[in-house]
């Protein structure tokens, strides 16, 4: 799962990305692995000698663009669409240090990018329906087709309207059409506030942050307050002196962990393992089936899907293991249109 950090130039989007990856990017990317203490007991139990976690792809390598030049803003934008999920970071703290292109406002900010989501969005929605239209003057188009132009053009009332496009419904077979427009207005979206060391704790103090706390309800976006220097020093020091770090600052834990769980929720995601030598963990949509489970595994997998065997982690966990668990009836055999529930263990027979 891609997710891309977007903002101003000096709203602290970078310094988060370097907390977030603790610095092992490469060219503005890194994989960081998701944490999840059940896999790490589950691969214990398993004797794995290879283990491979779930993990976000964080990237931080859309360009910047000048403040003054809105239209500078379409080439992050057109990167941005190729994520599965946007952090918008928003500077709230001042400082002598970064001269910012305006007096601090986070709402303002907020709704610049909103705005942008919309009228970048409208822009594609537009020149696909002018294309769509010629198609139609020749009589050549498909049913398909058809289908495509009638929901462009709901979504396309929807955003004029002012009106979130994210409750529009996509059939499945529509779906795969649309998902190369990779649309913003209808991307999990992140806020944050990046505020100073000084407020930490104590943000419900500052006018400025409830001000965008209300509006990030009305508009129904999760909002997290963090100090990215703060996460970056923090993540600079050695696991067993973080905490003194934490306490010596009057803050209860870092507030990383809480921005990759509301990433994760934002996404509607689950996770599955797969045990043995090799033990990985998958991510996987919420409502995702058996079939959908085996081809995030391998395309083979899903083509010669027979059956699966399925068991949550923590029946394994208590039964001692996968054989223990098969041997205390706590393995289902199921079918590929079964829906997977989060933190299971699957086991995926098949034949190509």
């Amino acid at each position: 799962m891609k997710v891309a950090l977007i903002g101003f130039p000096l709203s602290g989007r970078t310094t988060l990305f370097e907390a977030l990856t603790g610095g092992q990017a490469h060219e503005g990317v890194a994989s960081v692995a998701i944490p999840d203490p059940r896999f790490e007991a589950l691969a214990k139990q398993a004797g794995a000698k290879k283990i491979v976690p779930a993990a976000f792809e964080w990237r931080d390598d859309l360009p910047d663009f000048n403040p003054e030049k809105p239209e500078t803003v379409r080439q992050p934008l057109s990167l941005a669409r190729q994520s599965d999920a946007l952090v918008l970071v928003l500077r709230a703290f001042d400082s002598p240090y970064a001269p910012y292109h305006a007096p601090i406002d986070p709402v303002r900010d907020l709704n610049f990018w909103l705005d942008e989501f919309v009228l970048s969005d409208l822009q594609l929605i537009e020149n696909r329906l002018e294309r769509l239209t010629k198609l139609f003057q020749s009589h050549k188009e498909s049913a398909a087709d058809r289908a495509e132009h009638a929901w462009l053009e709901r979504m396309h009332r929807a955003l004029s309207a002012g009106e979130s496009p994210k409750s529009l419904e996509v059939s499945r077979e529509l779906e795969p059409r649309l998902r190369g427009f990779g649309f913003l207005t209808r991307k999990p979206l992140v806020v944050v506030a990046n505020i100073n060391e000084g407020l930490l704790g104590r943000e419900a103090e500052s006018e400025m942050i409830q001000r965008l706390q209300t509006v990030c309800m009305e508009r129904d976006l999760p909002l997290v307050n963090l100090c990215a220097t703060f996460e970056r020093d923090l993540r600079q020091l050695p696991e067993a002196e973080q905490a003194e770090f934490l306490q010596m600052m009057g803050v209860g834990e870092s507030a990383l962990p809480r921005l990759v769980r509301t990433v994760y929720e934002q996404l509607n995601l689950q996770v599955f393992y797969t045990l043995g030598e090799d033990s990985r963990a998958w991510l996987l949509r919420r409502g995702g089936t058996a079939l959908d489970a085996a081809a995030t595994i391998h395309s083979d997998l899903a083509r010669g899907f027979i059956r699966a065997e399925v068991c949550h982690a923590d029946e394994v966990l208590a039964a001692g293991g996968w054989k223990a668990a098969q041997k205390a009836n706590k393995v289902q055999l199921v079918g590929k249109d079964y829906v997977m529930r989060d933190g299971e263990v699957v086991y995926i027979r098949f034949n190509v």
